[in-house]
């Protein structure tokens, strides 16, 4: 049920009201997809005589972000509203600039929120992440936004709001990430699917994607681990596959001899969800210990070597670790802010994982 208290006398039928926003760019020509609701289905008591689509599609071009959305509204000649946006999708060609020049509209505009989800479309345009078929009656943005959520909640990607993409702008030695969303065939219909992060450079332009393992690990550095999946080995090479319940991450950032050095403390809390051995006998504490040894050496390797990756990449810092280090010794970071990249590339760090395994089966876990 929605009402026009923001456009304060204009009826519900007479509004654009904005699910989801997609930006392209082709030369220097800005092209906006947006889906709307279906306001005159929404309003109304009997939606046979309105449309079957819950939402409709519209797309402008423009030289600026700004002047397509506002010929869009000479296509539908409804007031726009903002305020129900869920998601801002921008393509890889948007992406290869600076993006600022894109979310200064979305940050400056008063009606717009802060809140909204932003990501990448990846191997597609923009456009068509919010023109797929995805199935009847169904709101792609809305659908887009729960995935993007999920995927936070799973740890699988950071969630990534337009104020968390600004502050990131904002600060002097950290670059963006972003979600990326790619479509896949199923059938006659579509499938949204995000598992890659967009990484960004210093211009704030896209440089390269971290994949699915990659990540997973981002996340776990970035101390943002709610859940997940983690699949080891026994003793006897049987797989077993754990669920991550809970994730605490500690930071420490030290200075010494003018290297900056990182000391990451990760506690994760897991529960045994399958086991491919014992032919569901008790599993012996001796095999469940092999487990913890092996989740904790398998975890600091890989964010280690994730570190070192990124390090190479051209140092350049999406763990936002420079904040890390204003916060524990602001002197510091003073001296060394202004030759971040290189400081970043030159730093140390040091991943301590620690396992503990609650439940093995239907009873707790106790040592």
């Amino acid at each position: 049920m929605f009402c026009s208290c923001e456009r304060y006398g204009t009826e519900v039928e007479d509004m654009m009201i904005i699910e989801g926003i997609a930006v392209d760019k082709e030369n220097e020509t800005f092209e906006v997809t947006i889906e709307m609701l279906n306001n005159k289905q929404s309003a109304s008591a009997d939606s046979s005589n309105v449309g079957d689509e819950m939402t409709l599609i519209y797309s402008a071009k423009g030289e600026t972000v700004a002047e397509a959305l506002r010929l869009i509204i000479n296509k539908t000649g409804n007031v726009p509203t903002y305020i129900h946006n869920k998601v801002i999708i921008l393509s890889e060609e948007v992406a290869k600039t600076d993006i600022t020049k894109v979310l200064d509209f979305f940050e400056r505009d008063y009606t717009t929120q802060a809140v909204t989800l932003v990501c990448v479309a990846k191997g597609v345009k923009a456009g068509e992440v919010l023109k797929a078929n995805i199935g009847k009656d169904i709101s792609k943005s809305e659908v887009l936004e729960k995935i993007l959520n999920q995927s936070a909640i799973s740890s699988i990607t950071p969630e990534t709001r337009l104020i968390d993409v600004i502050n990131t702008i904002l600060d002097e030695t950290a670059c963006v990430t972003l979600p990326a969303v790619s479509l896949e065939n199923n059938g006659e219909t579509k499938t949204f699917f995000v598992e890659d992060i967009a990484v960004f450079n210093y211009n704030n332009e896209i440089s390269y994607y971290l994949g699915r393992e990659s990540a997973e690990s981002f996340v776990k550095l970035l101390g943002e681990l709610k859940n997940g999946t983690l699949v080891t080995q026994d003793e006897m090479g049987n797989k077993a596959t754990f669920i991550i319940v809970d994730g605490k991450t500690k930071y420490k950032a030290e200075v010494i001899n003018g290297i900056v050095n990182y000391n990451v403390k990760i506690k994760m809390y897991c529960d045994l969800n399958a086991y491919e051995g014992d032919k569901f006998k008790t599993i012996k504490s001796e095999t469940v210990e092999v487990f913890k040894n092996n989740i904790e050496t398998e975890t600091e390797a890989s964010l280690t070597n994730l570190y070192k990756t990124i390090q190479i990449n051209n140092s350049y810092d999406i763990l936002r670790f420079g904040r890390r280090l204003l916060q524990n010794d602001k002197n510091a970071y003073k001296l060394l802010k202004s030759d971040w990249q290189n400081n970043f590339k030159n730093s140390v760090i040091n991943v301590d994982v620690e396992v503990i395994i609650r439940r093995i089966g239907e009873e707790s876990y106790h040592e």
